[in-house]
């Protein structure tokens, strides 16, 4: 009999939607005898049309200001055209999002998939879930494949979707989807009397509300898809890759903006594009292609015992034993590289490893007490303490071996398990109008303690790489294009602009692009603006942004307003941007709710994005009219009067 089978469409902007849809198709396969189909969702009338499915998952991400990803947008174009609202009223089909609710748009392309799928006359057969990356994907995605599977199952046999439809085989199918029972991996094992009432200051390691269960339920066992050798040669072979959706470009200026005294570090960087035909507006991020920390590498290396292989070339191809049907070889990392050159630019050592890699660290670990701690850090009762002491002190791969030293993982394991190395986003800060063959642009040094369970110092991978490459390097960068972080077309239109630290980048570009339309395009007329900058810094003698040019653009009516925070100064009635926003909550309300002002927040997501928000909405509560407050403010998001630029 034929396996039955179902779509799964993916929208993946890093990886992690794809990841997470390549696992439950290998679940669906190796589990529940059912076959997932999986494409990119742009994939639509290539791979699969969506009128000859029956049952459809989709799995998928949002980027920029909840916008769909790269590879799900014609996807999305295709049914927001779509005008036979009966189009897809033969389908059944479910939603998993994955976002942060630290955005305003969380789960954005999700929401908006599930809402178009059910207008144009889809069913769900399983409730659509939102993962939320703030406090750790797994905490929502393990519940919902829990029940995911059972009504995947009854809704195949419902709709005897098999290739073979007689009654005999629809009893034989039932039979074998066995709706009854879950596979719930499981497994027995106690922590030892000498380690079990140890003392908890590595929480990694020990635990005390676990230690006394004897059963724990673990994620599926992943297979093992990829066949590796290391092959001793003195022919060298890495270099720059090529990829034609990035540009090369030139490190032309590197200096820093801050003072020696200023306790967090901000760079400049210029960059010029080695192509004329590289474009970019204001309001645009520039994707920067980086490398992984050659020390960190080392480390590695050293404890998997592989530094003497580390020129070695990688040999990548499907083992002959694979069963998985989404085995691929991984396209990210360049034939037949070195090992050292694929851990150093083409794959994450840095982000704290997933569940489904932790349960595989547990075969290749000695030591029983070790074995167990790391059944309970992967498994659905621990799911507290792996976010506690690994998603939020952001633990790399690097830290769990050490914490695990009988933990041996194998080369091909971590290649074919731990994700790519994604290009880092930075605000461009400069105009095109400028010189188009200038982009620059800012970011902060950071620097993270070996402590909480970190077990080395280590600073962020992107600006650590850009600290240290010298001058006249080659960097690969591709424009990420803001469809609304953009200026106005009607120069009346009052521009609030909310910019603490390197969250004033966009700014600067915005300020630059009006000064140089006021020199270059007859009737432009500065006097017409009505500009209002809010911007925060630790201390004004340290860590003052541009502060040289945020005045000249104020001495020749550029910026007409500007309101500095400084949360160092104990003296300064303003320590951050909520304060200055809030004393001038009277006019900034007027500007908002009379005079349809837009409003630009741009900085980091965990530390004043969420305050903002609430200090618009207090000031336009206090001096307005407005009886429900969190109406109008979903309002200004939707129609595009409050936008983002923001990271985390």
């Amino acid at each position: 009999m034929k396996r039955w089978r179902f779509l799964l469409g993916f929208g993946s902007e890093t990886g992690q939607s794809k990841a997470i849809a390549q696992g439950m198709g290998d679940i669906a396969s190796e589990q529940h005898q059912i076959c997932a189909d999986i494409f990119e969702l742009d994939e639509v009338d290539k791979q699969f049309k969506l009128e000859e499915e029956s049952i459809m998952v989709i799995v998928t991400s949002s980027t920029g200001d909840g916008e769909p990803p790269g590879n799900a947008s014609k996807f999305w174009r295709k049914i927001r055209r779509e005008k036979n609202s009966k189009l897809l009223s033969h389908m059944k089909y479910t939603v998993l999002g994955l976002g942060d609710t630290n955005y305003s748009t969380f789960c954005n392309c999700g929401r908006v998939l599930d809402r178009r799928f059910e207008e144009l006359g889809a069913t769900r057969f399983y409730p659509s879930a939102w993962a939320d990356d703030a406090v750790g994907l797994d905490l929502t995605i393990e519940p919902w494949l829990q029940g995911f599977w059972p009504a995947l199952k009854e809704t195949l046999t419902k709709l005897n979707t098999s290739t073979e439809t007689s009654i005999n085989n629809l009893t034989e199918s039932i039979n074998q989807l066995n709706l009854t029972q879950e596979i719930k991996p499981t497994v027995n094992r106690q922590l030892s009397s000498s380690n079990k009432f140890k003392s908890n200051q590595d929480n990694i390691t020990y635990s005390s509300n676990l230690s006394e269960m004897t059963t724990l339920t673990l994620p599926p066992k992943s297979t093992h898809s990829l066949s590796i050798k290391l092959i001793e040669s003195s022919e060298v072979k890495d270099h720059l890759p090529t990829d034609p959706h990035y540009h090369v470009s030139t490190l032309i200026r590197r200096e820093c903006l801050t003072h020696d005294t200023a306790i967090k570090p901000v760079m400049s960087i210029e960059l010029e594009p080695s192509e004329e035909e590289f474009l970019f507006e204001v309001g645009d991020a520039i994707k920067i292609v980086c490398a992984n920390d050659e020390n960190e590498v080392n480390l590695l290396l050293k404890r998997l015992e592989w530094m003497d292989r580390a020129s070695h070339q990688l040999d990548i191809c499907i083992s002959p034993d694979n069963t998985k049907k989404s085995a691929k070889i991984p396209t990210y990392i360049p034939s037949m590289c070195s090992l050292r050159y694929a851990l150093t630019n083409c794959i994450d050592i840095r982000s704290s490893p997933r569940k489904n890699l932790l349960r595989l660290f547990v075969d290749c670990t000695t030591d029983e007490d070790e074995k167990r701690r790391l059944e309970e850090l992967c498994s659905r009762e621990g799911s507290d303490i792996y976010i506690k002491y690994i998603l939020e002190e952001h633990l790399s791969i690097l830290d769990i071996l050490n914490h695990f030293p009988s933990c041996k993982p194998d080369i091909a394991m971590l290649i074919e398990f731990l994700p790519p190395l994604i290009p880092r986003f930075y605000s461009i800060c400069s105009s095109p109008l400028d010189d188009v063959r200038s982009i620059k642009f800012v970011y902060s040094v950071l620097k993270f303690d070996a402590l909480n369970g970190r077990t080395y110092e280590r600073f962020g991978v992107c600006t650590n790489w850009l600290n240290k490459i010298t001058i006249g390097t080659k960097i690969l960068i591709q424009t990420r294009i803001s469809q609304h972080f953009r200026l106005p077309l009607t120069l009346d239109t009052p521009l609030i602009m909310i910019g603490p630290g390197t969250g004033v980048a966009p700014f600067i570009g915005f300020l630059e692009h009006l000064y140089l339309s006021s020199k270059s395009i007859a009737g432009f007329d500065v006097n017409n603006l009505h500009t209002w900058l809010f911007y925060g810094c630790r201390h004004r003698q340290h860590d003052f942004l541009f502060e040289e040019q945020i005045q000249m653009y104020q001495q020749i009516n550029v910026l007409k307003h500007l309101f500095v925070a400084a949360s160092r100064e104990e003296d300064y009635p303003f320590r951050y941007v909520q304060d200055q926003i809030k004393a001038n909550g009277h006019e900034l309300a007027n500007l908002i709710y009379n005079r349809n002002a837009i409003i630009y927040v741009c900085g980091d997501i965990k530390t004043m994005v969420r305050d903002v928000r609430e200090t618009i909405a207090h000031i336009l509560k206090e001096n307005s009219d407005i009886t429900n407050i969190d109406e109008y403010m979903k309002s200004l998001e939707t129609s595009r009067r409050y936008l983002l630029d923001i990271w985390s």
